[in-house]
């Protein structure tokens, strides 16, 4: 069973235990900043994944053949998703293809790329990542925004578990903020980056339950200029 945030807090370890993960999304962002890149997208999942949150396997390949090497290695079904230079919402643009034999990777390259081609011709395409993946009907959503490079934000947590949606909302600015969440250590890592990184201006993650844990799936983080 997942121990509950509130026993971590009484542990007092959160900085020793995001420590390392602080310091190379701190290298990672630093590059990005200094690229003029302001949206994230398969960044902000490396970012999470150095906060230990746990991410579902995923490869970021640029051609049909290596989307062909990536689900031999990685195992079937696998999704099939854009890469885009802005942090655009996949789904909504058709974007995201679930591949569960081999024969359908012939139609899921050119939908992930022609869908956002043409419906969101602002937005280049950088890759094709190839994720493991997830089956689970249990989701969860964490969202924030911020108003100003300021240490608080508000953070939204919606659920659909068994069917039934839940969503709630509170400020945070301390960790012990988070108990007005009930939340699970999975989630954990989501809020020490936000805590971490003030120019974080909005983050959003989706997860899915596979039975035993929360695991991402997607997350995308804009920054402040």
């Amino acid at each position: 069973m997942l121990k509950k945030l509130a026993e971590i807090f009484r542990r007092g370890n959160w900085e020793e235990r995001f420590l390392v993960g602080k310091k190379k999304a701190q290298k990672l962002l630093s590059k990005l900043k200094k690229a003029g890149k302001s949206e994230l997208t398969t960044e902000a999942i490396e970012c999470l994944d150095y906060y230990g949150v746990p991410v579902a396997d995923y490869r970021v390949v640029a051609s049909k053949r290596e989307i062909y090497s990536a689900t031999q290695e990685m195992g079937l079904p696998v999704v099939v998703k854009s890469v885009t230079s802005k942090a655009v919402h996949r789904e909504d643009a058709g974007a995201v293809y679930v591949v569960e034999r081999k024969e359908q990777i012939e139609e899921a390259y050119p939908q992930v790329l022609g869908e956002i081609a043409t419906r969101m011709p602002w937005v280049s395409i950088t890759g094709i990542m190839v994720q493991e993946y997830v089956p689970g009907e249990d989701k969860c959503w964490i969202k924030l925004e911020r108003d100003r490079k300021e240490s608080k934000f508000k953070a939204w947590i919606k659920r659909i578990l068994k069917g039934k949606e839940e969503e709630k909302e509170a400020v945070i600015e301390k960790k012990e903020d988070l108990g007005q969440f009930d939340m699970e250590e999975d989630f954990a890592g989501v809020f020490a980056f936000a805590m971490h990184f003030k120019e974080i201006r909005k983050l959003e993650s989706d997860f899915v339950h596979n039975g035993e844990n929360w695991i991402l799936v997607d997350s995308k983080v804009w920054l402040f200029d």
